[in-house]
């Protein structure tokens, strides 16, 4: 492969590499609405009533969920100078070789090839700590994408993304890219609207950018601000508050399985299965054999966590009822009553492998 060669795009379902990026940072370090409680770093919500019940509409009449994902430019490099050459690959990337309109943070577009070559040069990546006091290796720079559905207009978008790293990647050094399936010149181009940001991890000060969960999802909100300013309809909510417990496949599964579903439409024989997936399955059935499926300790902490969304629902109904707006609150209530029940990949596995046997032992009269 060139070392230039643009790499392959990004499909849904891609998981975020948050866990990556935890990297302990001094305490004065900013880190969104957080608070230490028993130890531990908790999400504190500080908003008023007014604004929580705005979301409570916009969560109740399935407002579009904003998505950003982020990931290391170290992925896969353990030496800084292929780190650093793959940040030039992947601002190659994003721009489909300089095809593809590419700004830089004062707006100003970076057109062609060479031009993304010279903003690569010009970040001086080589520069940065590119190790922590504890010797762990830290990111160039940080790519995110940030997503709404399909028929959401780009431009808006577009403008809501340059609006938030306005705010948030104050200077800092970024470029970023809108891909749609109209003006993307690439092949299976995802038809949801979506920016790629490519930002450095220090700042002109020598400041580093950290991201950690509670992070992320004050950036979400304040997207979806932003987005809403703009008169679209968006919110920033996590799986917990929507009674949704199964989590999104990684790029690489998410295609494995789309392609064998496609297969499966045109008749094909055989089904793949990501060797990931595999392993999943492997343990499942291990498990289930060894008559051992009890509780994990994350399928502990999900029902944790909906015990705790259900009171605040709760809690918000009853408030609403005390306010007078009876048919919000009977909503609230509906939306209670209907929440999926809890379930992990393991356990559809383990229910579908228990049916598959007793169907079997029923074919052979057992």
């Amino acid at each position: 492969m060139d070392n230039d060669e643009i790499l392959e795009h990004d499909q849904p379902g891609r998981k975020s590499g948050i866990r990556r990026l935890v990297y302990r940072p001094p305490p004065d370090v900013p880190d969104g609405r957080k608070r230490r409680q028993g130890g531990k770093a908790r999400w504190r919500d500080d908003r008023s009533w007014p604004e929580i019940k705005k979301q409570l509409q916009r969560t109740l009449r399935r407002a579009p969920e904003v998505v950003i994902i982020v990931s290391g430019s170290r992925r896969g490099h353990a030496d800084d100078r292929a780190a650093i050459k793959g940040v030039l690959r992947y601002m190659l990337y994003i721009s489909r070789n300089g095809r593809l309109l590419t700004v830089d943070e004062h707006g100003a577009p970076i057109d062609g090839r060479d031009a993304i070559r010279e903003t690569h040069a010009r970040w001086d990546l080589d520069m940065q700590r590119l190790c922590s006091a504890r010797g762990e290796p830290l990111h160039p720079s940080f790519n995110i994408l940030f997503s709404m559905p399909a028929k959401t207009a780009p431009d808006k978008v577009f403008d809501a993304v340059q609006a938030f790293a306005r705010e948030h990647f104050q200077k800092h050094e970024y470029v970023m890219a809108l891909h749609t399936p109209e003006t993307d010149p690439g092949n299976k181009v995802p038809e949801h609207p979506h920016v790629h940001v490519i930002v450095r991890a220090e700042d002109k000060d020598g400041k580093r950018l950290y991201i950690r969960k509670s992070t992320l999802r004050a950036w979400r909100e304040r997207f979806a601000a932003e987005l809403r300013a703009r008169g679209i309809d968006a919110n920033a909510t996590p799986r917990a508050e929507r009674g949704i417990s199964l989590k999104a496949h990684g790029a690489a599964e998410w295609r494995i399985d789309k392609r064998s579903e496609d297969e499966q439409r045109s008749g094909k024989e055989g089904r793949a299965i990501s060797r990931a997936k595999l392993a999943r399955f492997m343990e499942a059935a291990k498990e289930l054999h060894e008559g051992s499926p009890g509780p994990k300790p994350w399928e502990l902490a999900m029902a944790a966590r909906r015990r705790d969304e259900l009171r605040k629902l709760a809690q918000s109904a009853a408030a609403l009822r005390r306010e007078g707006d009876a048919e919000l609150a009977e909503q609230v209530e509906r939306f209670m009553q209907d929440m999926p029940p809890l379930d992990t990949e393991r356990r559809q596995m383990q229910r579908a492998l228990a049916e598959r046997v007793r169907n079997r032992m029923q074919e052979r009269g057992l």
